[in-house]
């Protein structure tokens, strides 16, 4: 017995040693685990800010109602309890803080965040959504969705078997806020810029509008508006996606100036040279016809570009041939991105090998029939125009905000000469006559010059080919103050009602354009109308101030709308 009774004890002894010893922090760990728990603590998204620091998108502490099945004793008493905090209209907010008094088995609190834009749906496409996860689902909120989620926190929460908190064991690791982001969107300009295009939308009974506003020296874009029409009622709301850089379109007339500009920066024309235009011309069995009907007429090149005319930009096509118009085709940026690297973003539909095109491509390419690109690139190219020549990329983000509130530049793409300045200089003279008395007087602007092109441009059929009868897509892209540039824009319409670019997109080009260059204070041109009974202008010289850090920097009117937003 005392054999036994010894071997007994030796065995509980080692077994003993090896629980609490050789295994301890095993059953340690499965201790603790009764009562401990890891709870995910959500860092704060960063926000999303226009240029002068208004607030775009944000988020705000909210929590979420979770309802275990496991735990819930009697549904149906609890349903009916909760039926009356979360839905009774009286002092709502009240009734959810007071949840966790209700003491319901099964029913807790978790800590979540709601995403939140105080403007409501303005510049939505641009800002995009952030999904129920919590991540960027599309726009920007989904491209720099990595800088403005932050890191998450954890805390480590001890309980009793029965769910009483233990005092005095929480354990926290702190969350890292996300930063955040400074557009350079402005939003009353925005604002202004979404009623003009929406009531265009509207009166021209069109699909869907495009209108974006950029500062023509930093390529910042201060305005981008994407809108659609339900086709059943009509009702004007935000796209699904920004048009402005993800649909492509055949743009018509405004490509001419891809045309002339290679035409003059060869030495091929001159904007004084005159030609004989007929009214249509056969290219390998293609009839090409200008517009309207007309007999033979003599124009010089500022008259076919003012004009439109289909037949005379072709027979200038000509005299560069396909190798130098192919080339600068790609050169004005058509057939890559625009910089920008949004989501989504289309390079475009270009034949950029000259050798591929059709017998009849030096009819249709010179006209903008034949590439589809999208309303940016056209942009891009024009305001390479009003920069004197130089490609400067577009940009929407231009600083991050840390979480302390301290801003980091981001630095801008380079830029690059295209164009020879007395080249611009020459084209830049043409395009005024498309607006004093060509196809786009109606882009006009008091007191400023205005130089532009129009584009209207058939909408291929994707189904039976070729293309849709009536249906055409109206373009005018342009750039003030004429002589010495500060704000480019561009507005497309699809599908509207009249059809013309200089009808339908030339007077929301004029509106929203007259209140931007009021806005940031932008003197009159020296040709301009008399402002009060004196002149205001500004020499040639002197350089005109352009859109800065704020409004407030830009001169004495900066910063007063001509309107209300």
């Amino acid at each position: 017995m005392r054999v036994v009774v010894l071997v007994a004890f030796v065995a509980l002894a080692l077994r003993l040693f090896a629980v609490q010893v050789l295994s301890g922090g095993h059953y340690a760990a499965i201790g603790a685990a009764e009562v401990t728990s890891t709870v995910q603590v959500p860092a704060v998204r960063g926000g999303i800010y226009d240029r002068n620091g208004a607030v775009l998108a944000l988020s705000v502490p909210r929590s979420t109602v979770v309802a275990d099945p496991f735990l819930i004793v009697d549904p149906g008493q609890e349903a009916a309890v909760l039926a009356r905090v979360l839905n009774v209209p009286v002092a709502v907010l009240t009734a959810e803080m007071s949840i966790e008094a209700l003491a319901l088995a099964g029913i807790n609190l978790l800590p979540d965040s709601q995403r939140v834009n105080p403007a409501g749906q303005m510049a939505a496409p641009v800002i995009g959504i952030v999904g129920g996860s919590g991540a960027g689902a599309s726009g920007l909120e989904y491209s720099d969705n990595a800088l403005l989620t932050g890191k998450a926190g954890s805390l480590i929460v001890q309980k009793t078997p029965d769910d009483v908190p233990l005092p005095g064991t929480d354990t926290a690791s702190g969350a890292v806020p996300g930063s955040g982001l400074e557009l350079t969107l402005d939003e009353p300009l925005q604002y202004v810029t979404e009623q003009s295009l929406g009531a265009a939308i509207t009166s021209a009974h069109a699909k869907s509008g495009i209108a974006v506003i950029m500062d023509a020296r930093t390529g910042d874009i201060l305005a981008m508006a994407n809108l659609v029409a339900d086709p059943a009622t009509g009702k004007v709301s935000q796209a699904a996606s920004n048009l402005d850089v993800t649909k492509v379109y055949e743009p018509g007339s405004v490509f001419k100036l891809v045309t002339f500009s290679a035409a003059l920066q060869a030495g091929v024309i001159t904007p004084q040279q005159m030609f004989s235009v007929p009214n249509s011309l056969n290219i390998d069995g293609w009839v090409f016809h200008d517009a309207e009907n007309h007999a033979t007429e003599q124009l010089s090149a500022t008259q076919i570009l003012a004009q439109s005319s289909n037949i005379g930009t072709i027979e200038i096509a000509n005299l560069l041939g396909r190798d130098r118009l192919a080339a600068q085709i790609a050169n004005l940026g058509f057939g890559r991105s625009s910089g920008l690297s949004f989501p989504g973003e289309s390079d475009g539909l270009v034949r950029a090998d000259p050798a591929q095109w059709s017998g009849s491509a030096m009819g249709s390419t010179p006209i903008g029939q034949d590439d589809a690109v999208t309303a940016q690139q056209v942009l891009d190219m024009v305001n390479t125009v009003a920069t004197g020549g130089v490609f400067v990329p577009p940009r929407l983000v231009r600083a991050t905000v840390r979480p302390d509130g301290t801003l980091a530049d981001v630095p801008p793409l380079s830029t690059h000469r295209i164009l020879a300045p007395a080249v611009s200089a020459e084209l830049t003279t043409m395009m005024e006559q498309v607006v004093q008395d060509g196809t786009a007087v109606s882009a006009g602007i008091p007191g400023y010059t205005v130089a532009g092109k129009t584009g209207t441009a058939q909408v291929p059929d994707p189904v039976h080919g070729g293309y849709i009868p009536g249906a055409y897509m109206a373009t005018f892209a342009g750039f003030a103050p004429a002589e010495h540039p500060v704000l480019s824009a561009i507005v497309v319409l699809e599908q509207p009602t009249p059809i013309y670019g200089g009808v339908v997109a030339a007077p929301v080009f004029s509106q929203v354009m007259r209140y931007a260059l009021h806005r940031y204070g932008v003197p009159t041109s020296p040709a301009g109308a008399l402002v009060g009974g004196t002149a205001q202008s500004v020499p040639l010289s002197s350089p005109v101030p352009a859109p800065g850090s704020s409004p407030a920097t830009i001169g004495a009117n900066a910063g007063t709308p001509t309107g209300t937003p």
